[in-house]
């Protein structure tokens, strides 16, 4: 046996199977060398081994198919297919989410659970046809607690026929003054054999006006009428028109609107940009009015860094000026008096003699540094 303090550890320092080198004197005096080998194991991970660990310890998914047709359908069916799958893994399996795109919806039958080995589920897709004609294609993503691929990819299709045809299928009045309202009409056009008749329809009756006229060939035209004084902004309803349809009893007709008010104002929000403590930055907004208008107050508010400053007053200034009897300029002056930097975000407030426009709101934008 080797004196303890003649031996020498010459291996380096690693977990990996090193070598161990003892040194020693023998009784002549001649140097003696012995090695042996170590079984720690290597800090350097080996990627290929760690791999093949993980799919030793997580399931692997696997399809029937990855794919279905419906073929052809009529619109206003609710079509589902059960897409059947096994854990064909060494380990657990777990669904972890599904995302369907727009017109889908899918679900797991046994959401959360963790299919052993060789066990079996299936993931359940729904698809209403109400707003597609022709032929579709809708995938559905499903995540697994795979290592290597976790998402797998559904497909479903179909060919969509209808008892008749919207034309246009959208009402879009574009941009209408409050005062005027404007009127559009529609036409459904039954396919050939297809009898169509309305037995009713539901839509925003204080916006809206609808009436409908029967064609000698069979079409029906709906005149579609959008009230003067509508409240200004963007304007959106649907007019659902039930009627004598086997699949689509309710069909749906979508309408769109730019209620532009008498007075408008440019640019629609102010970039004051930074402004350094003690100074103050100017813009303006222009109003124009179709009609003669006043502004009667103003007021404002102010958030920095998302905080309400409470004396707005304190930091915006306001001045009109009259160009003409239809239109004024708002002078505005944001001075950086807060005592703090930040993000700035403010709301000036313009009262109105307008009717239908008694309050105006312009967005402002600064960075106090």
């Amino acid at each position: 046996m080797f004196p303890e303090k003649c031996m020498k550890l010459v291996s380096r320092d690693r977990w990996l199977k090193t070598s161990v080198m003892f040194v020693a004197l023998a009784s002549n005096g001649s140097i003696a060398m012995a090695t042996t080998e170590s079984d720690a194991p290597d800090s350097r991970v080996d990627g290929a081994a760690l791999d093949a660990a993980m799919q030793r310890t997580t399931g692997q998914v696997r399809f029937d198919d990855m794919t279905h047709d419906f073929g052809r359908v009529m619109r206003g069916q609710r079509l589902t297919h059960a897409f059947r799958f096994t854990n064909v893994g060494k380990g657990p399996l777990s669904i972890q989410g599904v995302h369907a795109t727009c017109g889908c919806t899918a679900a797991e039958v046994a959401k959360g659970k963790e299919y052993a080995p060789g066990e079996s589920g299936t993931v359940e897709v729904a698809f209403d046809t109400t707003d597609f004609v022709g032929r579709i294609s809708k995938v559905v993503t499903v995540m697994t607690n795979e290592r290597h691929l976790p998402d797998r990819t559904l497909t479903i299709s179909a060919t969509i026929a209808q008892e008749f045809e919207v034309t246009p299928p959208l009402v879009d009045f574009g941009d209408v003054y409050s005062r005027e309202g404007a009127t559009r009409s529609v036409t459904i056009k039954p396919v050939a054999g297809v009898k169509f008749a309305i037995e009713a329809m539901k839509f925003n009756s204080e916006a809206l006006v609808v009436e409908q006229r029967r064609m000698e060939s069979g079409n029906v035209v709906l005149d579609v009428k959008l009230r003067p004084d509508v409240t200004t902004g963007f304007f959106r309803d649907t007019i659902m028109v039930i009627n004598s349809s086997r699949t689509l009893r309710e069909l749906p007709i979508p309408v769109r609107a730019n209620i532009r008010g008498s007075i408008e104002f440019a640019p629609r929000y102010v970039e004051f940009g930074a402004i350094a403590g003690s100074d103050k930055a100017n813009r303006s907004v222009t109003l124009t009015g179709k009609e003669k208008f006043e502004i009667t107050s103003t007021r404002s508010e102010i958030n920095i860094n998302g905080t309400r400053f409470e004396d707005a007053a304190k930091l915006v200034k306001v001045n009109m000026v009259e160009h003409e009897k239809q239109r004024r300029l708002v002078s505005i002056d944001l001075v950086n008096a807060a005592g703090r930097a930040g993000s700035v975000h403010g709301k000036l407030y313009l009262e109105t003699t307008d009717p239908q426009q008694k309050q105006l709101v312009v967005d402002f934008y600064a960075f106090f540094r």
